[in-house]
């Protein structure tokens, strides 16, 4: 069922400064002490015999490997729920765009990808707070696009998401805009408004994910 849970939790920010912290300082930090303890541990009189030193050894071991391994696994995780929700999407409905068009953020959970055969867009994002954002788009619900280097703002008219935030790589952000203003000038005749067609399906995509899905509205 469709939820007004929001995307980031209220704890976000501190999360996100500490994080950082550790990727910029304590990582490099914690690699010099590891390998320092270990160096030292492989020396007299140290070998086997100073408890402390072992303890110092490991506890760096761990402080700099377990949080990069549980961030990895997290986000290989909802990796995985985006890319199922996809697979489903495209096997029930017209949309199928090439792999040039495609664009799978791992840092931050996001896919996106063009259909410019059937002018249709998909946008699907899993959040901190453990909600989706499953979007379709098509010429007659964004407003505009702002490209710069490697990101790509597409401005929408839904008032609880107006504005979706992409970082592209592989291929210039300025075509992709170009590409979806293209599309829009040309115009395409639907059968099926394909964003209606993903909202109406929400459930579906909750179920393969095991994740709510945002409202948009």
């Amino acid at each position: 069922m469709n939820t007004t849970k929001n995307r980031y939790p209220s704890w976000w920010g501190y999360y996100y400064l500490i994080r950082n912290t550790y990727f910029i300082f304590g990582i490099p930090f914690l690699l010099l002490c590891s390998l320092g303890f270990t160096g030292m541990m492989l020396t007299e009189p140290y070998i086997g015999t100073d408890i402390q030193a072992y303890l110092y050894t490991c506890g760096s071991w761990f402080l700099l490997i377990i949080p990069s391994l549980w961030l990895y696994l997290r986000t290989k995780a909802k990796k995985k729920k985006i890319l199922q929700v996809v697979k489903k999407i495209k096997e029930s409905s017209p949309f199928a765009p090439t792999s040039d068009y495609e664009q799978l953020s791992f840092s931050k959970s996001c896919y996106f990808g063009i259909d410019i055969k059937n002018g249709t867009m998909l946008y699907v994002r899993i959040y901190p707070n453990n909600v989706m954002d499953v979007i379709g788009l098509d010429i007659h619900n964004f407003t505009r696009t702002v490209a710069e280097d490697g990101k790509l703002e597409i401005h929408t008219t839904y008032v609880s998401l107006p504005m979706i935030p992409l970082e592209i790589s592989g291929i210039s952000a300025r075509t992709l805009a170009n590409t979806i203003h293209t599309m829009a000038a040309r115009g395409y005749e639907y059968k099926e408004r394909f964003p209606q067609m993903i909202r109406y399906r929400v459930k579906e995509w909750e179920k393969v994910a095991g994740v709510p899905v945002a409202e948009v509205f």
